[in-house]
């Protein structure tokens, strides 16, 4: 079976600090791992907010020993409850919920397809516990300082739509802070950096075929490792000493 490009294949495979055993495991061999407590309260909010998790998956939040809510829990159900209203003032109209496209050897997951004011658009809806004015030069996961944000996923999903539809759509993203700041972020893609997606995917491709999959690399950084849920041979149990002289 051929290959299917992710956004967040391509994006993993070009990270340094992505140990390539574990992009075999999770993007070739399909073996996904379990979310970290942050990735589940995205899931969870999103669930919430929009009514299903990518593969009509169900997420919830443990409960508390005597079973009731935990306060973490009714943060992210109020936060839905504003998330809901927000986007009915921002006269948005959801069409479609986690549709999975593929199109040639491209696969993509967006989170919705809406009407924004009458217009089509895509849309992800974005959970984050980072503080509003938190750097993207810093911070991977922040949402100002844009000049450094990596928006790959909104390329592949917008080449996607165009490759299916011949349209090239509006990307929304739509950004909520667990401290209750929000943010809507409108893309104006350029032709230059839709040419520059569309070589970086080129390239991909060339890189794929020669990547090692019987033995991929190991990271060999225990930082990384000691974090990693991969059961792996290779694993670098302790840390490196670092010769220093003064």
């Amino acid at each position: 079976m051929k290959f299917k490009i992710s956004q967040s294949a391509l994006r993993d495979f070009y990270n340094s600090n992505y140990c390539k055993i574990k992009w075999k495991e999770v993007y070739v061999k399909g073996n996904r791992t379990e979310p970290t407590d942050a990735m589940m309260d995205g899931l969870v909010f999103e669930q919430k907010v929009i009514g299903l998790s990518r593969g009509g998956e169900v997420y919830e939040i443990p409960k508390l020993k005597n079973g009731k809510q935990s306060k973490r829990e009714l943060d992210l159900e109020k936060l839905s409850i504003d998330a809901k209203e927000m986007i009915k003032s921002l006269d948005i109209e959801i069409l479609d919920v986690q549709p999975e496209w593929i199109v040639e050897d491209l696969i993509g997951h967006p989170d919705c397809l809406i009407t924004y004011k009458g217009h089509k658009a895509i849309m992800d809806l974005k959970y984050t516990a980072v503080k509003e004015d938190d750097s993207c030069k810093y911070n991977p996961y922040a949402w100002d300082d844009l000049d450094y944000k990596d928006f790959r996923q909104a390329l592949h999903y917008v080449l996607m739509y165009y490759k299916m539809h011949n349209v090239y759509l509006p990307f929304i993203y739509l950004v909520f802070g667990k401290s209750g700041w929000v943010k809507v972020i409108s893309l104006d893609i350029t032709q230059l950096s839709m040419e520059d997606y569309m070589m970086l995917i080129g390239q991909f491709r060339i890189d794929y075929r020669k990547f090692n999959k019987k033995s991929p690399a190991p990271i060999d950084n225990f930082s990384i490792c000691r974090k990693c849920k991969i059961e792996c041979k290779k694993r670098s149990v302790k840390p490196k000493i670092i010769n220093y002289e003064l």
